[in-house]
């Protein structure tokens, strides 16, 4: 009888210990998971954060800070793949002018997006959708550049010529400087063979017009473009 209450009593005290076991491991995540849920907030680094993210880039030797909100189109490119910071480093950066530099990114069947970046001015400007890039050549004075993008059509390939004012990063007007009849060369409607700055002031463009016969002759013009 007394072995058989002493079992019962031992069985009591177990049991005892158990739920104040039970009580405890309710108590103490609830504590640990209110730091952890602050620790994840800042590591998981919520979208606001993370555009704010800085990253140096290294392009041809000289280090740039890269801080997605200042340039926000390719930043949303970059972001779009596991390791952004690699796939920015990988993009074939080409040099304009000191800080400036030229870009291809989000190519398909050689067809890519262009853009032009200052990172002294944490600025950009998008030059092109969906086409290839021939050619850029910059004006005497250093403070322009043309750059030439071609898209094959059923009609042959056609081009874009954007010349954009290197000091802001935007583009300027063309306007004709013999009076011909050539539409502005800045929607892919006809050929462009070459682009030559002929001075501070004009550039001239060899193309072959939209309405040109099986034996298309070339069209010499003259543009003003400041």
């Amino acid at each position: 009888m007394y072995k058989t209450c002493l079992i019962i009593v031992s069985f009591c005290l177990i049991l005892i210990g158990c739920n104040h076991n039970a009580d405890g491991e309710d108590e103490d995540p609830a504590k640990v998971h209110a730091v952890e849920e602050g620790e994840i907030k800042v590591e998981k680094e919520p979208a606001t954060e993370k555009d704010e993210q800085k990253l140096q880039l290294t392009v041809q030797g000289n280090s740039y800070p890269f801080q997605f909100n200042d340039f926000p189109i390719l930043s949303q490119y970059v972001q779009n793949f596991d390791r952004p910071e690699e796939t920015l480093q990988n993009l074939p950066f080409v040099q304009i002018k000191e800080d400036q530099f030229f870009v291809e990114f989000a190519c398909h069947e050689e067809r890519c997006s262009h853009l032009l970046l200052d990172f002294g001015e944490k600025n950009s400007f998008l030059l092109s959708d969906l086409s290839a890039w021939r050619t850029t050549k910059i004006s005497p004075d250093n403070q322009f550049a043309a750059f030439l993008f071609e898209r094959a059509t059923a009609g042959g390939a056609k081009h874009q010529l954007t010349v954009v004012d290197l000091s802001t990063l935007e583009p300027v007007e063309l306007e004709a400087a013999d009076n011909q009849l050539l539409l502005k060369p800045n929607h892919y409607q006809y050929t462009i063979h070459d682009v030559t700055f002929m001075d501070e002031e004009q550039l001239k463009i060899i193309s072959t017009p939209m309405d040109a016969g099986e034996d298309p002759a070339y069209v010499t013009s003259m543009w003003n473009y400041q």
